[in-house]
């Protein structure tokens, strides 16, 4: 059989930093435990830390204050000559395809006119 122990950091508090699994009859190193950084209800702690019989965590607000601060400014980006380059031959393709579709409209009502007068000729 196997057990599952949960180690932590002496050089940083004892704060959790991993789990492992182990045979039974290993030896449980000295910065690991046995007991799971859990709550009395079975939920996880938040940054847990070990104090030599049980681990303890921090409130919610306490934990969200720890966090790093990410900027919320929008960025705008500037437009790079690739996606000018692009964004202007994207343009010159459309007016194409309407030019071509324009002048495919023009051939067939000329085509059609044509026939016309030559029947009414022959």
């Amino acid at each position: 059989m196997s057990k599952k122990i949960y180690f932590f950091e002496p050089a940083n508090k004892n704060a959790f930093s991993y789990f492992d699994i182990i045979e039974d009859d290993a030896q449980v190193p000295a910065n690991a435990t046995t007991v799971a950084p859990f709550d009395n209800e079975g939920k996880p702690l938040l940054n847990p830390t070990w104090n030599g019989s049980a681990w303890t965590g921090v409130d919610e607000e306490t934990w969200r204050k720890s966090l790093p601060e990410v900027p919320h400014e929008d960025v705008k980006e500037e437009p790079n000559s690739d996606d000018k380059t692009i964004s202007m031959l994207t343009a010159q393709l459309l007016q194409t395809q309407m030019t071509v579709k324009q002048q495919g409209t023009q051939i067939a009502s000329l085509t059609s006119a044509l026939l016309a007068n030559a029947k009414t000729n022959n």
